[in-house]
């Protein structure tokens, strides 16, 4: 069986690739994931560790860990910059990718109202992937070499994003450079994927609850997601969420996801707790998806900060 499932995992590392996936299941916890110019939104230096384990209950299940820091840093009333780096962990079976990626943003305030950010980013990646195919069933395959194959990829993003305290908005384009890369082609492999997004806050003054709504995309060749995202974010710090995810084009087969959020925010601390649930025939096989989040900010203005 461990060698039946490690030939299924070389025949999907054809429909695979380790970053894009790992990105667009991290981004409700940090924009930029999905966004280049969505980093150093807030002049807060921003940390957040996450840790994701796919299809529980299944032996040499993906899984996927996380640590970003990013900061805004103005250098007049209408203009600052945004830095950021991000890093990801991710092993799906003799699959292993460990990689990361730095970002830059320019931000401008526009508008009469002044209370309109336009973002311009850009942002480099690099990622080192290794395939361990020594633990697979010996077949008559010369594409198969018994031992441990490693590459580094490479490549870059840019993107450009608009947000208030109310609305955002934001369009992205991945893998600027021809793709370098042998292992992990397909979903993410293209030279050009997009990535877009949009979202808006609903507040009430008879209710202390707001709703925030937002859609998240990516566009390949061949394989299209969207996500619908809602939260509900309450007075005294609690959110819960729902985000229904679609897949189209040559991933259709996988269906839909429908994801649970609950969240708390507590001091300058973020803590986040989420259960994916997959809407096809494989829900039946395993006990979902969990990923955990924790989140830390460092704002000098802020009496609440023990670091200050």
């Amino acid at each position: 069986m461990r060698g039946f499932i490690s030939i299924a995992m070389l025949f999907l590392m054809h429909v695979m690739n380790a970053q894009p996936l790992a990105r667009y299941n991290l981004y409700p916890f940090n924009r930029d994931f999905a966004n280049p110019a969505a980093t150093g939104l807030s002049n807060c230096l921003e940390l957040n560790v996450t840790d994701q384990h796919q299809w529980a209950g299944i032996e040499d299940a993906p899984n996927i860990q996380s640590f970003s820091i990013q900061k805004g840093l103005g250098f007049s009333e209408t203009r600052k910059h945004g830095l950021g780096a991000n890093f990801v962990r991710d092993a799906n079976g003799p699959s292993k990718s460990l990689g990361g990626e730095l970002l830059y943003s320019f931000q401008m305030l526009i508008g009469r109202s002044r209370t309109t950010w336009v973002s311009f980013g850009l942002s480099g990646n690099f990622e080192q992937r290794k395939l361990d195919e020594s633990g697979f069933t010996p077949v008559f395959d010369p594409g198969i070499t018994g031992g441990v194959v490693q590459e580094i990829a490479y490549n870059a993003s840019t993107g450009m994003y608009v947000y208030s305290t109310k609305y955002f908005a934001g369009l992205a384009l991945y893998n600027l450079l021809p793709v370098n890369n042998n292992l992990g082609q397909g979903y993410g492999g293209d030279r050009y994927f997009i990535s877009f997004q949009g979202g808006y806050l609903f507040t009430s003054r008879t209710s202390s609850a707001s709703l925030q709504t937002s859609i998240q995309g990516s566009l390949g060749n061949h394989v299209y997601q969207f996500d619908l995202n809602n939260n509900i974010l309450f007075n005294n710090n609690l959110w819960l969420g729902l985000t229904l995810r679609k897949y189209l084009g040559d991933f259709e087969s996988a269906g839909q996801n429908a994801i649970l959020f609950v969240g708390y925010h507590w001091k300058n601390w973020s803590f986040c707790y989420d259960y994916n649930f997959d809407i096809n025939g494989t829900q039946f096989h395993h006990y979902g998806t969990h990923q955990l989040s924790l989140g830390f900010k460092i704002c000098k203005d802020s009496f609440n900060c023990p670091a200050y």
